[in-house]
Protein backbone atom coordinates (compact mmCIF):
# COMPACT_ATOMS: atom_id res chain seq x y z
CA UNK A 1 0.00 0.00 0.00
CA UNK A 2 1.25 3.48 -0.85
CA UNK A 3 1.30 5.76 2.15
CA UNK A 4 0.40 9.43 1.85
CA UNK A 5 0.80 10.42 5.50
CA UNK A 6 2.89 13.60 5.85
CA UNK A 7 1.89 14.67 2.35
CA UNK A 8 -0.10 17.44 0.77
CA UNK A 9 -2.45 16.60 -2.08
CA UNK A 10 -2.50 19.19 -4.85
CA UNK A 11 -5.51 19.22 -7.17
CA UNK A 12 -4.65 19.34 -10.85
CA UNK A 13 -6.00 22.39 -12.72
CA UNK A 14 -8.58 20.27 -14.56
CA UNK A 15 -10.10 18.84 -11.36
CA UNK A 16 -13.61 17.69 -12.30
CA UNK A 17 -15.10 17.90 -8.80
CA UNK A 18 -15.58 21.66 -8.32
CA UNK A 19 -15.49 21.28 -4.52
CA UNK A 20 -11.79 20.53 -4.86
CA UNK A 21 -10.82 22.95 -7.65
CA UNK A 22 -7.33 24.37 -6.94
CA UNK A 23 -7.29 22.89 -3.45
CA UNK A 24 -4.39 21.69 -1.35
CA UNK A 25 -5.25 19.00 1.19
CA UNK A 26 -3.21 18.03 4.22
CA UNK A 27 -3.40 14.25 4.61
CA UNK A 28 -3.98 13.78 8.34
CA UNK A 29 -4.33 10.01 8.30
CA UNK A 30 -3.92 7.36 5.64
CA UNK A 31 -4.13 3.65 6.36
CA UNK A 32 -5.55 0.43 4.88
CA UNK A 33 -9.11 1.60 5.68
CA UNK A 34 -8.90 4.89 3.78
CA UNK A 35 -7.75 8.46 4.28
CA UNK A 36 -8.78 11.67 5.99
CA UNK A 37 -7.54 15.15 5.11
CA UNK A 38 -8.19 18.85 5.50
CA UNK A 39 -8.29 21.44 2.74
CA UNK A 40 -5.87 24.17 3.84
CA UNK A 41 -6.64 26.86 1.24
CA UNK A 42 -10.41 27.24 1.19
CA UNK A 43 -11.47 30.06 3.53
CA UNK A 44 -15.13 30.36 4.47
CA UNK A 45 -17.09 33.60 4.90
CA UNK A 46 -16.90 32.97 8.64
CA UNK A 47 -14.39 34.56 11.00
CA UNK A 48 -13.09 32.70 14.05
CA UNK A 49 -14.48 35.54 16.19
CA UNK A 50 -17.98 34.22 15.37
CA UNK A 51 -16.94 30.64 16.15
CA UNK A 52 -15.67 31.62 19.59
CA UNK A 53 -18.85 33.64 20.24
CA UNK A 54 -21.02 30.66 19.20
CA UNK A 55 -19.06 28.43 21.60
CA UNK A 56 -19.54 30.94 24.45
CA UNK A 57 -15.81 31.59 24.64
CA UNK A 58 -14.00 34.90 24.96
CA UNK A 59 -12.98 36.42 21.66
CA UNK A 60 -9.20 36.07 21.25
CA UNK A 61 -6.96 38.89 20.07
CA UNK A 62 -6.34 37.00 16.83
CA UNK A 63 -9.30 36.83 14.47
CA UNK A 64 -8.84 34.91 11.23
CA UNK A 65 -10.78 33.13 8.54
CA UNK A 66 -12.30 29.77 9.25
CA UNK A 67 -11.43 27.18 6.62
CA UNK A 68 -13.66 24.69 4.83
CA UNK A 69 -11.79 21.40 5.31
CA UNK A 70 -13.99 19.42 2.94
CA UNK A 71 -17.51 18.22 2.25
CA UNK A 72 -17.84 15.78 5.16
CA UNK A 73 -19.16 16.54 8.67
CA UNK A 74 -19.32 20.34 8.36
CA UNK A 75 -20.17 20.69 12.06
CA UNK A 76 -16.91 19.08 13.15
CA UNK A 77 -14.19 21.58 14.05
CA UNK A 78 -10.46 20.98 13.84
CA UNK A 79 -7.59 23.15 15.03
CA UNK A 80 -4.37 22.66 13.12
CA UNK A 81 -1.44 24.11 15.08
CA UNK A 82 2.30 24.33 14.57
CA UNK A 83 3.66 22.81 17.74
CA UNK A 84 3.81 19.43 19.47
CA UNK A 85 1.56 20.40 22.38
CA UNK A 86 -1.11 17.82 23.18
CA UNK A 87 -4.61 18.58 24.39
CA UNK A 88 -7.52 16.31 25.38
CA UNK A 89 -7.97 15.12 21.80
CA UNK A 90 -4.81 15.75 19.77
CA UNK A 91 -3.02 13.82 17.08
CA UNK A 92 0.52 14.52 15.90
CA UNK A 93 0.62 14.83 12.12
CA UNK A 94 4.40 15.32 12.09
CA UNK A 95 6.94 17.21 14.18
CA UNK A 96 5.61 20.73 14.88
CA UNK A 97 2.21 19.98 13.35
CA UNK A 98 -0.69 18.77 15.50
CA UNK A 99 -4.41 18.36 14.91
CA UNK A 100 -6.70 18.97 17.88
CA UNK A 101 -10.47 18.54 18.11
CA UNK A 102 -11.01 19.29 21.80
CA UNK A 103 -12.36 22.49 23.30
CA UNK A 104 -9.47 22.88 25.76
CA UNK A 105 -7.24 24.28 22.99
CA UNK A 106 -9.96 26.74 21.95
CA UNK A 107 -10.18 27.88 25.58
CA UNK A 108 -6.42 28.53 25.64
CA UNK A 109 -6.70 30.49 22.38
CA UNK A 110 -9.67 32.48 23.69
CA UNK A 111 -7.69 33.43 26.80
CA UNK A 112 -4.73 34.47 24.62
CA UNK A 113 -2.61 31.74 26.23
CA UNK A 114 -1.61 30.08 22.96
CA UNK A 115 1.15 31.82 21.04
CA UNK A 116 1.73 29.38 18.20
CA UNK A 117 0.11 29.61 14.80
CA UNK A 118 -3.21 27.85 14.27
CA UNK A 119 -6.01 27.40 11.76
CA UNK A 120 -9.64 26.61 12.57
CA UNK A 121 -11.20 24.23 10.05
CA UNK A 122 -14.77 22.97 9.71
CA UNK A 123 -15.44 19.69 7.93
CA UNK A 124 -13.00 17.29 6.33
CA UNK A 125 -12.28 15.30 3.18
CA UNK A 126 -12.35 11.52 3.27
CA UNK A 127 -11.56 8.56 1.04
CA UNK A 128 -12.69 4.96 1.35
CA UNK A 129 -10.31 2.01 1.20
CA UNK A 130 -8.05 2.32 -1.89
CA UNK A 131 -9.97 5.37 -3.18
CA UNK A 132 -7.13 7.86 -2.67
CA UNK A 133 -4.61 5.50 -4.29
CA UNK A 134 -6.95 5.13 -7.29
CA UNK A 135 -7.43 8.90 -7.61
CA UNK A 136 -3.67 9.47 -7.51
CA UNK A 137 -3.13 6.72 -10.11
CA UNK A 138 -5.68 8.53 -12.31
CA UNK A 139 -3.68 11.77 -11.95
CA UNK A 140 -6.42 13.55 -10.01
CA UNK A 141 -3.89 14.67 -7.38
CA UNK A 142 -0.21 15.47 -7.21
CA UNK A 143 1.63 15.12 -3.92
CA UNK A 144 4.34 17.00 -2.09
CA UNK A 145 5.75 16.80 1.44
CA UNK A 146 4.11 18.84 4.19
CA UNK A 147 5.55 22.35 4.39
CA UNK A 148 4.69 24.29 7.58
CA UNK A 149 5.59 27.60 5.94
CA UNK A 150 3.12 26.85 3.16
CA UNK A 151 0.36 26.01 5.67
CA UNK A 152 0.84 28.88 8.11
CA UNK A 153 2.77 31.68 6.39
CA UNK A 154 1.64 31.72 2.76
CA UNK A 155 -1.15 33.94 1.46
CA UNK A 156 -4.20 31.71 1.14
CA UNK A 157 -4.68 32.53 -2.53
CA UNK A 158 -1.05 31.52 -3.27
CA UNK A 159 -0.98 28.14 -1.49
CA UNK A 160 -2.03 26.12 -4.55
CA UNK A 161 0.50 27.74 -6.90
CA UNK A 162 3.31 27.55 -4.33
CA UNK A 163 2.53 23.87 -3.71
CA UNK A 164 2.92 23.19 -7.42
CA UNK A 165 6.13 25.24 -7.50
CA UNK A 166 7.51 23.18 -4.60
CA UNK A 167 7.52 20.14 -6.90
CA UNK A 168 8.92 22.04 -9.87
CA UNK A 169 5.74 23.05 -11.69
CA UNK A 170 5.79 26.73 -12.60
CA UNK A 171 3.64 26.72 -15.72
CA UNK A 172 0.58 24.98 -14.31
CA UNK A 173 -1.71 26.05 -17.18
CA UNK A 174 -0.16 23.30 -19.31
CA UNK A 175 -0.64 20.36 -16.96
CA UNK A 176 -3.65 18.14 -16.67
CA UNK A 177 -4.62 14.67 -15.61
CA UNK A 178 -6.09 13.97 -19.04
CA UNK A 179 -4.23 11.84 -21.51
CA UNK A 180 -2.32 9.75 -19.01
CA UNK A 181 -1.19 6.29 -20.05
Amino acid sequence: MMNFNNQLLIALPDMQDKRFLKTVILVCEHNEDGAMGLIINNPMPLETEQVFTDLNLKIPEINQSTFDGGPLNKNCGFVLHNNNQKFSNSRAIQNQLTLTTSKDLLEKISNNEFSDEWRFILGYSGWDKNQLEEEIALNTWLTCPIDLDLIFNTDIDKIWEKSLASIGIQNYQNISGAGHA
